[in-house]
């Protein structure tokens, strides 16, 4: 696990850190990495490889802007889908504004409060479970008068065959493409991962980059051409993606 703190004030820093490291001993977490930084663009020139190990540990105000923690959480979930973010600040009557920042975070701590501890450590071992998330299956496909069997992983999008309606076509992270046996609405049945974006478009969740609102478009890894995005899709596609990035706690 890695985990990176914004605090601007350095006694909390100290406090946070000799938290987490009880926290880790306790737990059994090994800590690939511990860093605390005090300014937001520090943080931001020091933005880690995007990884579910990630965690990051945000108090909301820095340098007296109450919502500098917010608006570098949106900063980095484009740049980590995946990773962990927890707020922690003094300022829990912030806790509704965080939606507006689609952060998608874990947890929401006060400080001032007596169970720092108790809350980090609920968090920490939620997202502790989540690589086992990301451990992904393969699937069995018909192809030809055969079958295959295919890493989930390796899968980037389906797309309908328009000259058989018992067909479609795979795009794989190889630039491959094959045809396998099945509909759209069919496929979509073989794992959790696959995401109806479009009547056109079957995708991978896991491959998501970007969300195009105003376009109605997905960017997924590995694949210049953006995939068709129902207008009607939109909330269901970024709540199915909560899902993946955030582990239930309670």
């Amino acid at each position: 696990m890695n985990i990176f703190i914004l605090e601007d004030q350095w006694g909390e820093q100290v406090n946070l850190e000799k938290i987490i490291n009880e926290i880790a001993q306790e737990q059994r977490i090994t800590l690939s990495a511990l860093k605390a930084y005090s300014k937001v663009d520090e943080l931001k020139e020091h933005l880690p490889a995007a990884s579910v190990d990630n965690v990051y540990l945000l108090d909301l105000e820095i340098d007296n802007d109450k919502e500098a923690g917010l608006k570098l959480s949106r900063f980095i979930r484009k740049h980590d889908l995946y990773a962990t973010i927890i707020f922690i600040t003094v300022h829990d009557e912030f806790l509704p504004v965080t939606f507006k920042y689609q952060a998608e975070a874990l947890d929401f701590i006060a400080k001032d409060k007596d169970n720092v501890k108790e809350r980090l450590t609920r968090a920490l071992k939620a997202a502790q479970q989540k690589p086992h998330l990301f451990a992904l299956p393969t699937v069995l496909l018909k192809i030809g008068t055969g079958y295959t069997r295919i890493n989930i992983d390796d899968i980037i999008f389906f797309s309908p065959n328009p000259a058989n309606s018992h067909q479609s076509f795979l795009q794989l992270t190889d630039n491959q493409r094959i045809t396998v046996h099945g509909s759209l609405t069919t496929l979509e049945k073989k794992s959790p991962l696959f995401f109806r974006s479009h009547r056109r478009c079957l995708i991978n969740i896991a491959k998501v980059v970007e969300i195009n609102t105003h376009d109605h478009q997905v960017i997924l890894k590995g694949v210049p051409t953006p995939c068709p995005l129902s207008r009607l899709k939109n909330t269901t596609l970024l709540n199915r993606l909560a899902e993946l990035a955030n582990t239930d706690i309670n």
